[in-house]
Parts: C-alpha cells; structure tokens; sequence
C-alpha cells in the first residue's frame, strides 16, 4: 500500500460505514471499508510536508472488545486511524 493515493474518505453516519477510497499502483479505485464505525479519527497537520500518499498500514488488527483497528499513515506523518466491527481490505495490497 505504500505510495497508494489517498483520493476521499466518505462517513454513511446512519449506517456506520466509512469508505476509503484509494488509487492503486496502477491508478486504479480500490476502497477500504468498514462497517460498524466506533471511532474515526482524521487528523491533516502534515508535520512531514504535505502529501496525499500513505506511508504504511498498521491492521486491521482484532481488539480486546471484538472489534478491528485500522491505522494509515501519510507521508505527511499524519495517522488515521479508525475501530470498527468490520474492515474489507482491497483484494491485493501488493501492487
């Protein structure tokens, strides 16, 4: 996933579901979704310079609580970081 392109995050506040949307490699949409939102959080200090490509991905990762914990990091240094009841990652993150 690193130097994917970070392209919008969209919140479905009824239902609970987060979509991130994400260019691949190869330019292409790839989304990551999850459902059951608990917690989002979407900082934009860019403390690195400003960049819309990630860095690195930490999870999905299962909690204590049954729920997951998803973590982007920018090449800006900033961390989104999100819990949910579920996160459907891209079918491939090594391109």
């Amino acid at each position: 996933m690193h130097d994917w392109t970070l392209v919008a995050l969209a919140v479905d506040w009824e239902k609970g579901v987060v979509t991130i949307t994400l260019k691949n490699s190869r330019s292409e949409d790839v989304f990551i979704v999850a459902d059951g939102l608990v917690s989002l959080i979407v900082p934009r200090r860019e403390a690195w310079g400003g960049s819309v490509s990630v860095n690195a991905m930490e999870g999905p990762r299962l909690l204590t609580n049954g729920d997951y914990y998803l973590a982007l990091e920018m090449q800006s240094g900033d961390r989104i970081e999100l819990e949910a009841r579920t996160i459907t990652l891209p079918v491939s993150l090594s391109e």
